[in-house]
């Protein structure tokens, strides 16, 4: 077994993806460098013409091994010690020459999988204590908005679900579908999906998100991706979106653009736990419009979703606790208490 580490550059968004039929080359430009094309390589041969760039972006990232996965044995048997590595956000594991039926495989549970048939290539995202915290309390702190918005008994929660998408499987953090499908609306296809990750794989959760808006054609209306850095309290909340309104190439293909909507960052500064959290920016909280989770129009006494600041915050906390980077809550908490302890004696 290799082990070998790949760093991945920051970049930023928004990016032109075009994706057309298998046997064609997408395209990724990043209007940073005009008219550059991303051609990231993997350990397996890559045909470009059979492969779409938001994929190969997906799989450029920071990995804690990088092995031959030939059998499910020789995968969860890795998995499995990687899971019992302390103090750990997320970490990626990296998989060589897998089987086409090893990939429809769960090989790990909790663990999420990304599979390319053309190259054989697997990518499985193993979520440690703050990634779980972060995913449930986003599921949490939705379902509160959702509520609030008068928006009960209205969408499903699919969380981890597994979808096909024009080339790659891709199993989500979560994701959310209207009960009530629109006529002509696939029910393959979500239209909220949830991406969580470390801070230094931002560069892969913006792909994975771009992956969700092409794949579907647009049908995941949202991609709330939140990463985490793994050293200091510091949570970024984003959303991505499609650029609107969509335009099209000669060919008559649809041009993806994608940009990020919203970013908020949730961080504490260094020192004792003591120190208050800032949110910036602090001035709006972070919406899903009705419209986008159940594709309609809301109905009132229905509204839009929100998930306020406070929120956000005690999302980061959650993180924070299980990284031993205890939050600004819990120290007032037991200060509380130990005030409490001094009165009485």
């Amino acid at each position: 077994m290799n082990n070998r580490m790949f760093l991945s550059a920051e970049q930023k968004v928004p990016v032109t993806t075009e994706i057309g039929p298998k046997t064609e080359m997408a395209v990724v430009t990043s209007e940073l460098i005009p008219s550059s094309e991303l051609r990231i390589g993997l350990s397996s041969p890559v045909i470009p013409e059979t492969m779409d760039t938001t994929d190969i972006d997906c799989f450029d990232v920071e990995f804690a091994v990088d092995a031959i996965g030939s059998s499910a044995r020789a995968i969860r048997s890795i998995l499995s010690r990687l899971q019992d590595t302390p103090n750990f956000v997320t970490l990626y594991a990296k998989f060589t020459n897998v089987p086409h039926l090893v990939a429809k495989l769960k090989l790990s549970k909790g663990c999420r999988q990304m599979y390319n048939p053309d190259t054989r290539g697997m990518i499985v995202t193993i979520p440690g204590r703050p990634h779980d915290a972060i995913t449930g309390e986003l599921h949490s702190k939705f379902g509160v908005a959702a509520s609030l918005a008068n928006m009960q008994d209205t969408f499903w929660s699919l969380t981890t679900a597994r979808v096909e998408g024009t080339i790659c499987s891709k199993e989500p953090d979560g994701s959310w579908i209207p009960q009530n499908l629109p006529p002509g609306r696939s029910e393959k296809w979500p239209s909220l999906v949830l991406e969580v990750g470390v801070s230094e794989s931002k560069k892969k959760l913006r792909a994975d998100a771009a992956w969700w808006l092409a794949n579907s054609d647009g049908q995941v209306h949202v991609v709330i991706i939140i990463s985490v850095n793994r050293t200091v309290a510091k949570v970024t909340f984003e959303t991505i979106v499609l650029q609107q309104p969509p335009t099209y190439m000669r060919n008559g293909r649809r041009r993806y653009r994608t940009e990020i909507r919203q970013s908020i960052v949730v961080s504490r500064a260094q020192g004792s736990p003591g120190q208050p959290i800032t949110t910036v920016p602090n001035t709006s909280p972070l919406i899903i419009t009705l419209e986008e989770v159940l594709c309609r129009p809301s109905s009132p006494p229905e509204t839009d979703p929100v998930i306020p600041i406070s929120s956000l915050e005690k999302i980061a906390s959650a993180a924070w606790r299980w990284q031993g980077l205890p939050s600004y809550f819990v120290f007032l908490f037991s200060l509380f208490f130990f005030v409490i302890l001094l009165i009485s004696i």
